[in-house]
């Protein structure tokens, strides 16, 4: 994807936006294409149109796959928790302790619900 930007769009460094594809919905991809591209580049109606068919084509299964691989791995996560008769404190100290990049965010222990999953009006630390 970063060459066909490059190649097409002339994007020779993309910003950390768009290295991180899978959290980019159309609009957000378009705009940070017209950001780095600025004023003095602007896209034609089918560049415009090239790059959200590029996104439908590309991204959007990705994305997908992304948010199904994330569901696997909390998932697989609270069977491992669950075959090892964690606590919730145990749970809880294995998360304040665990690396800084893990691949999932850690378990809410007051309503059982990952905290990423969380939306704004639901169960939440704090």
């Amino acid at each position: 994807m970063l060459d066909w930007l490059r190649v097409e769009y002339g994007i020779e460094k993309p910003s950390n936006k768009l290295l991180a594809l899978t959290d980019l919905d159309s609009n957000t991809w378009v705009g940070e294409v017209k950001r780095i591209r600025g004023k003095k580049q602007p896209l034609s109606s089918a560049g415009l149109h090239a790059l959200r068919d590029e996104y439908t084509r590309t991204i959007e299964p990705a994305r997908s796959l992304a948010a199904e691989t994330l569901t696997l791995e909390r998932t697989l996560s609270d069977l491992v928790n669950q075959a090892y008769g964690l606590t919730p404190a145990e749970i809880a100290l294995m998360w304040k302790t665990a690396p800084p990049r893990m691949p999932i965010s850690p378990l809410n222990p007051s309503c059982n619900q990952h905290i990423a999953s969380s939306g704004p009006n639901q169960c939440l630390y704090g």
